[in-house]
């Protein structure tokens, strides 16, 4: 009388656990007060009982011990593993995948937070950024370009160079003011 939990009975049975908890449920096999199972009592339950999944077999795999004949139709299924290794790559399997689910999970969040920044208004597409900073920068630009434009008559009107000076601060300062982000950002608005 060898007492097994649920999993080490599905691998001696050649069967998967939850045909063992199926065949539980229905009373086909008895389990202990401890949530055990006798395993020569539940092989030879297992025998005698018509509606009790059977082992799987695989193609790639020697035959294990069977308790009845492979049921038709499971030939290339994957048998129950024989060993704690291959228990372990399943183990591997289910690890990777909660890994890359999680994975998953993160960037779908992230991505829904970015859609209710952006439909808050907190963030713009990059197209529209580029085009705001490119109307600014060339705003700035021929604004600062025109100055020497607009001051050559009255620079050459004066002698002293502290006034020269101050007259070209005063109009750079003035180009450089006349840049309304506000303006820009209600244009991008509408």
């Amino acid at each position: 009388m060898a007492l097994m939990g649920y999993r080490a009975y599905s691998r001696h049975a050649g069967v998967t656990l939850r045909a063992v908890q199926k065949a539980i449920e229905a009373g086909h096999i008895k389990v202990t007060a401890e949530k055990k199972i006798d395993s020569d009592q539940a092989d030879r339950d297992w025998r005698n009982s018509d509606d009790v999944p059977r082992p799987i077999v695989s193609i790639d795999q020697p035959e294990k011990k069977s308790l009845s004949p492979a049921a038709p139709g499971s030939v290339g299924r994957r048998a129950a593993p024989d060993s704690d290794d291959e228990a372990d790559e399943g183990d591997v399997s289910t690890s990777e995948y909660r890994t890359h689910r999680a994975s998953r999970e993160k960037f779908s969040a992230l991505k829904q937070e970015l859609e209710y920044r952006q439909l808050a208004g907190e963030l713009i597409p990059v197209e529209d950024a580029k085009r705001i900073a490119s109307t600014t920068f060339r705003g700035i630009r021929d604004g600062v370009l025109n100055v020497p434009a607009r001051l050559k008559d009255q620079l050459a009107a004066l002698d002293d160079p502290h006034a020269c000076e101050r007259l070209m601060e005063s109009a750079l300062a003035d180009a450089l003011a006349s840049i309304d982000i506000g303006r820009l950002l209600q244009e991008q608005d509408e």
